[in-house]
């Protein structure tokens, strides 16, 4: 398993450095000095992102309606699905099951943020090393809801074979954590975050692929329903969309500068002098 696991850092690593080289920015002759260092800006997007449900207006509560929505719906085809993949059984279904299966753990959510936050750091490229962050914070945000819910839910594993509709909130047992999916949470940050990142429409085709070989590897597994899968899906493109425009705005920003700092003006007047602040 180390073995396997290294092989897979040092394909992920070659494929970073390619990729950096490839989107390095072309940056003025005189450097800019960020305002605001990288755990600064990560703390901040994180932080941003996990409290957003207090800044959203109506239209955003429609958004999270539509999902909660359109997750109920998803469930009345969660049996026929299962039924589907369950007669699904070759060796290639075998290979896009293990493919799935490593790319949405937690290892490959840490080789893939140090891969490309370690490269930027060590080549001095700004590409990467903002990749690296935008990931980092994507995957914090979107892991901490997908790890409560998932235990607060409670809901049954397709293999239990207890069927869609049973729940047990709160319960230890794995079996019992099956909404929504931490594989396709990471896998959805990994393909919306590279993405962005990128112009060609092919490398964007593909990122998005690899969040779907994890959907097919979690159900062929038995794993998951599919309505687990598209909840996941949702709240990990809500997480990355929020991480990405956070980090693009406070790319330049002095986080610590109050933006209603108050200018006071101290001037005479017909009855002696007079105090304005300007905001």
């Amino acid at each position: 398993m180390i073995q396997k696991r290294l092989t897979l850092f040092f394909v992920l690593l070659s494929f970073v450095s390619t990729l950096a080289n490839a989107y390095e920015e072309v940056t003025d002759s005189i450097p800019v000095k960020p305002k605001s260092n990288d755990a600064i800006r990560f703390a901040d997007a994180s932080i941003h992102t996990l409290i957003s449900p207090i800044r959203w207006k109506s239209k955003d509560w429609l958004k999270v309606g539509g999902v909660i929505g359109g997750t109920a719906l998803l469930t009345l085809v969660d049996k026929p699905v299962r039924s589907f993949w369950q007669k699904r059984d070759s060796k290639v279904w075998d290979g896009v099951e293990r493919a799935g299966f490593h790319y949405g753990k937690p290892y490959a959510a840490f080789i893939m943020t140090g891969g490309f936050y370690l490269t930027g750091v060590v080549i001095k490229n700004k590409w990467a090393r903002e990749t690296g962050l935008m990931l980092a914070a994507a995957y914090l945000t979107g892991g901490a809801v997908q790890t409560f819910m998932k235990t607060a839910v409670g809901r049954a594993r397709p293999g239990t074979g207890v069927g869609p509709w049973r729940f047990d909130p709160f319960s230890p047992d794995p079996g019992y954590h099956s909404f929504p999916s931490g594989h396709i949470q990471i896998a959805t940050i990994s393909a919306v975050i590279l993405a962005h990142r990128v112009e060609s429409p092919v490398l964007k085709a593909a990122f998005y692929g690899t969040a779907g070989v994890t959907l097919v590897s979690r159900m062929y597994s038995d794993a998951h329903w599919l309505s687990d899968m598209a909840f996941g899906g949702a709240i990990s493109w809500f997480c990355a969309q929020s991480v990405i425009k956070r980090m693009e705005q406070n790319k330049n920003t002095n986080l610590f500068r109050r933006k209603d700092k108050i200018t006071w003006n101290f001037s005479p007047s017909m009855r002696g002098f007079t105090l304005t602040g300007n905001f």
